[in-house]
């Protein structure tokens, strides 16, 4: 009979055992040859082959002293363990039994209160050279074959909105939600999906501060070498409907492609639109929304700036939410560009405007999810901005190693699906004859495409 007492009686029979139960096992902890992320041995040559810690090293990311551990050594033991799924410093822990200790090599794990240190004394120095480490792997990344094909490179920035919980977290603040956290700026490449600049922000940080700014840190990360292969399109949301993007748009020689905030006069040239018998309407490319053409004027005297303005239209659908600016029936949003109507139609822009426009909200969802994004694990803000750095190049690392390495059906997975299939897989680690073996189970389903994965890592150029 079941030895604990009931709280209270449900008047259901007890048996003095399960029905069909799993096997009783008694419990050991004596085994130190079995690694629990075996995926460190494809992230690992990854990561030395792009020499992510000589490239920090160089930088001077953390000042030390005799014997203590450079900035290289715990930037990359903290990008590691976002790899091995780790959302707190602490979980460092994740690659500290001896086992994963040997297929990490010479690479040593500072422990979790250097960590702590490593990001807790960070300044904006510091973080400025994160941001430059990342741009270097970025640059060497792209060299190895996982740059996005030659033509258009879209550069799409977006803000998201992360909790803290404590008064303690420097730079929390209440958000337009009614909630207390930080709101970090992602920008996105928009045809591979690569972070390309991270930047911490207060919570109370309007989505579009400083846009103009950050889309200048976007573009000094595309390597210098490739910049001549491709044309920059800024995409945004009614974020970006700012002077600052378009200036920014301006200096860069980008096209730019923002949805337009429905102010008086944009509102009134849609309606205009509309309302005119005279207006052709195409069909929107992979839609059964219909587009226009027109031009606007934006801005006063000296300031002016005259564009296009494409505008989609929408049947509204039983059951959808009703707005004061429906038109006869239909809704309206447009979006505003400077690219010529002689280069791109209507249809064109607004298509490539709306095919991309997932693309950062992908990259934010994985980073949150799977890749740390979603913490801020120590009270400075600097630190915090460190670390969402690191989980940027660990999102990164996780996308050129699919790239790169892994077979065509995992080219776009989700990190949990990655860690699944590749890299939080049990292994034993073995030594024959000075060499190093991983002996993957029997049952592992994925053993030829691991062989093989490892195979094209170690064809890789390495960078010094």
């Amino acid at each position: 009979m079941n030895a604990n007492s009931l709280v209270f009686d449900l008047g259901d029979t007890l048996n003095e055992r399960p029905r069909g139960g799993v096997s009783n096992v008694v419990v050991e902890a004596g085994e130190d040859s079995v690694t629990g992320v075996a995926g460190v041995a494809l992230w690992g040559p990854l990561l030395d082959r792009l020499g992510l810690v000589d490239a920090a090293d160089r930088r001077g990311l953390r000042p030390i002293g005799a014997g203590g551990y450079s900035g290289g050594d715990c930037y990359r033991a903290v990008v590691e363990t976002q790899l091995a799924g780790g959302d707190f410093v602490s979980d460092r822990s994740l690659l500290a039994d001896e086992a994963t200790g040997r297929l990490r090599g010479s690479h040593v794990l500072p422990s979790t209160s250097t960590l702590c240190r490593f990001l807790g004394g960070a300044d904006l120095g510091r973080v400025a050279k994160a941001a430059a480490v990342n741009r270097t792997m970025l640059a060497r990344a792209w060299a190895a074959g996982a740059a996005p094909p030659r033509g258009l490179l879209t550069i799409d920035p977006d803000a998201t909105f992360m909790h803290t919980y404590g008064a303690a977290k420097e730079g929390s603040a209440f958000h337009y939600s009614h909630e207390i956290g930080l709101s970090p700026m992602v920008g996105v490449c928009g045809e591979t999906g690569d972070v390309l600049a991270m930047r911490a922000r207060g919570g109370s940080a309007y989505a579009g501060r400083a846009l103009g700014s950050f889309l200048d840190e976007c573009v000094a990360a595309v390597p210098a070498a490739a910049r001549d292969r491709y044309q920059l399109w800024f995409r945004s949301d009614s974020a970006g409907f700012t002077r600052d993007v378009f200036d920014a748009a301006a200096r860069h020689h980008a096209i730019f492609s923002v949805t337009a905030r429905q102010t008086g006069n944009v509102r009134a040239r849609i309606e205009r639109v509309a309302t005119t018998a005279a207006t052709v309407w195409q069909p929107a490319i992979n839609s059964p929304d219909e587009v226009t053409d027109t031009v606007i004027t934006l801005g006063q005297h000296g300031d002016a700036r005259t564009m296009r303005l494409i505008v989609r239209r929408q049947r509204i659908r039983a059951g959808d939410q009703l707005s004061f600016d429906d038109l006869d029936g239909w809704r309206f949003q447009a979006v505003v560009t400077n690219l010529p109507a002689c280069l791109a139609t209507a249809a064109d822009v607004e298509h490539h405007h709306r095919l991309r426009g997932g693309a950062p909200e992908e990259a934010i969802r994985q980073l949150k999810h799977d890749f740390g994004l979603g913490h801020a694990p120590v009270t400075n803000f600097f630190g915090n901005w460190l670390w969402w750095h690191a989980a940027a190049l660990a999102y990164n690392t996780a996308r050129w190693l699919r790239v790169l390495a892994l077979p065509a059906t995992h080219t776009t997975c989700r990190g949990k699906r990655l860690r699944l299939t590749f890299l939080n897989v049990a292994a034993r680690i073995i030594t024959t004859g000075r060499r190093l073996i991983l002996r993957l189970p029997r049952a592992y389903a994925h053993t030829a495409a691991f062989i093989e994965a490892l195979t094209r890592i170690r064809a890789l150029p390495t960078f010094a």
